[in-house]
């Protein structure tokens, strides 16, 4: 047992050299933080082997966890202290969470996927953090009942900033995005407000997932790693009922998505999500599919499109809205 922990702690100082010193960080606390969290508690088990590779990797709902670089470079952005209270749109596994809390006084984090937030709450539990709160809800809405906040950090891509989250940010507050078109390129992009002033600084291309508004919001239980629960509202219809949209789409998936078992997987997901629908590989290289079902879940299965599996390269999702066919019953490959 002894030599599996050294292995990994090996590891995890490998890629912190190879990957993400080697490549231009040099805030020596934020090198610290990714040589102390175990990325390889943060992903499935089947990805263990993968879980300091620098690549992001599929955490299920259609959402990752970003790569390691990518989360030391956005971290070294915030200018994260002792002193700090974080904010974080996209909590996802608790990676990141994990890294901020390692450096920031406290960190409020905000998951729209409510098992995502329970799975993150867990982990972080089990690594003994008492500085994090995690919520979930709407991360396009911040949380305004804990604002303002030092630095706010998003891991998921918007065209613009979500103006809740300015209006959240601390006098002297850093706020970091990916700005730019879902499912293409965006560029990380540094919000800085002094006074009434927001400045922008674009930097490096990146590709996230989308941020998504939710139509409804939940409260977080108080687990251990969050010490009491997130103050957001239950939000529905009459009686307390949750108001269901139907969505039906066809997308487009463009890139390396042809034998590398994208099918078989969208097939698995589709059928976990509980949609209905089909996917087919394109003569032109892409996979097409026909998605049918809940809206939210819907945009899930998306997210989850323009990652893919492992092995996949995906380039561009193109969507359209399409006709119900009534006659599916399942999720099937075509």
């Amino acid at each position: 047992m002894r030599q599996v922990a050294d292995d990994r702690a090996a590891r995890r100082a490998r890629m912190v050299g190879d990957q993400i010193a080697a490549r231009g960080i040099r805030d020596g606390d934020v090198l610290d933080a990714l040589r102390s969290v175990p990325r390889h508690l943060f992903v499935p088990d089947a990805l263990e082997d993968k879980a300091y590779v620098d690549a992001p990797l599929s955490i299920g709902y259609g959402q990752t966890i970003s790569q390691p670089y990518m989360v030391a470079l956005m971290t070294e952005l915030l200018r994260v202290n002792v002193r700090s209270r974080v904010l974080e749109i996209g909590c996802g596994s608790g990676y990141q969470t994990a890294v901020l809390a390692e450096l920031a006084g406290e960190i409020f984090a905000m998951e729209r996927l409510a098992p995502l937030a329970e799975r993150a709450r867990t982990v972080l539990a089990r690594l003994a953090y008492d500085n994090i709160r995690i919520g979930i809800g709407d991360g396009t809405r911040g949380w305004p009942q804990e604002a303002p906040f030092d630095r706010i950090l998003v891991a998921a891509a918007a065209e613009k900033v979500p103006p809740a989250l300015l209006e959240q940010l601390a006098d002297g507050g850093r706020l970091v995005i990916p700005i730019g078109q879902p499912h293409l390129e965006q560029t990380l992009t540094l919000f800085e407000r002094r006074a009434d002033s927001i400045t922008r600084q674009p930097g490096v291309a990146c590709r996230f997932v989308p941020l998504l508004a939710s139509a409804a919001l939940s409260s977080g239980s108080g687990g251990p790693a969050s010490r009491e629960s997130a103050p957001l509202a239950e939000q529905g219809g009459a009686g307390g009922e949750k108001t269901v949209t139907m969505k039906t789409v066809e997308a487009r998936v463009s890139g390396r998505v042809q034998g590398v078992y994208y099918r078989a997987m969208a097939r698995a997901e589709g059928a976990r999500l509980g949609l209905r629908g089909w996917v087919r590989n394109g003569d032109d290289g892409s996979v097409a599919l026909h998605l049918e079902g809940d809206a939210a879940v819907v945009d899930a299965m998306l997210d989850w499109c323009s990652v893919g599996p492992a092995a996949a390269v995906v380039d561009r999702v193109v969507v359209s809205d399409a006709a119900p066919d009534g006659s599916l019953a399942g999720f099937e490959v075509r």
